[in-house]
């Protein structure tokens, strides 16, 4: 009986998706030159019919990436390894008996609201920052869904002072979402995906403030809706492989992921929105604090 519940859900959930992608694609078009302009500058040696392609697809992505959210908040626990699994949780669980706190580097690739069922996998607390909502309820609502499974959600603009201040006796993970564009243009960039690219080193100084294990999650769309993570170990001491050693890693794996599957990253958001400006520096010249 639970398995006709699940398929009966997600044939509403699917049914929801693809008239969301006849709205934002046909009727009307979110953004769709941003990812036309988006995908060709990243993939210049691809066709015009291969780019139009990808945003297609990119768009069907979309359209689940809104009811995803809606999936993983509403699924029973039992059915939960249909629409996620974890690979190499054995190195989270070293990481924690070294009783390392754990960074982990995750990014808008796939649905990283499935990323919240991770306390499922482990004993320690797993920390995460959300954007509050305007709207009292819709914000209480979300919270509810976003923390069904036990994961701690912190505002973002308090992240950075409870992320450090986070003095628990067993060690923590803290969830990072670390290819957010920054405010501004900032003072440092990299090269990424064929494109000079400002970045935030938030997470990367957070880990190095605390001498943190750095971990990659990297993300693979198994089917639709479906996921899986695996854990990367990027440093198991942030300071001594220092901010910019761990941004250049985290770029590099992040962009491998994209290039396997590129429509499952967040191409909507403006991204390259900032241009140069006299002064910038290379992430290499970021400094250890």
């Amino acid at each position: 009986m639970r398995a006709l519940r699940f398929r009966l859900a997600l044939w509403g959930w699917r049914s929801l998706s693809d008239l969301i992608f006849l709205v934002l694609f046909r009727v009307w078009p979110y953004r769709r030159n941003i990812v036309l302009l988006n995908m060709a500058r990243c993939f210049p040696t691809r066709s015009e019919k291969e780019i139009r392609q990808m945003v297609t697809a990119y768009f069907r992505h979309l359209a689940d990436l809104i009811v995803e959210p809606l999936m993983i908040g509403g699924v029973a626990r039992g059915s939960l390894g249909k629409l996620v699994s974890y690979e190499n949780t054995a190195l989270i669980e070293r990481l924690l008996r070294e009783k390392k706190h754990i960074v982990l580097m995750a990014s808008h690739y796939g649905s990283w609201e499935y990323l919240l069922s991770l306390p499922l996998q482990t004993d320690c607390q797993v920390l995460a920052a959300y954007s509050p909502v305007s709207n009292k309820w819709i914000n209480s609502r979300l919270l509810k869904l976003r923390g069904r499974f036990g994961a701690v959600m912190i505002p973002k603009s308090e992240w950075y002072r409870r992320t450090l201040g986070w003095n628990a006796e067993s060690s923590a993970i803290f969830v990072t979402i670390a290819d957010q564009r920054p405010p501004e243009s900032g003072k440092y960039y990299l090269n990424f995906m064929n494109r000079k690219t400002f970045v935030q080193s938030g997470a990367a100084r957070i880990a190095v403030q605390r001498d943190c294990a750095v971990v990659y999650l990297d993300v693979t769309r198994r089917e639709r809706n479906a996921y899986d993570f695996r854990f990367r170990l990027i440093t198991a001491q942030a300071r001594e492989l220092g901010e910019a050693g761990i941004m250049e890693h985290y770029y590099k794996a992040l962009e491998n992921t994209i290039e396997r599957q590129p429509e499952f990253w967040l191409w909507s958001h403006n991204r390259w929105k900032f241009h140069s400006r006299q002064g910038q520096k290379p992430v290499n010249a970021l400094k250890l604090l």
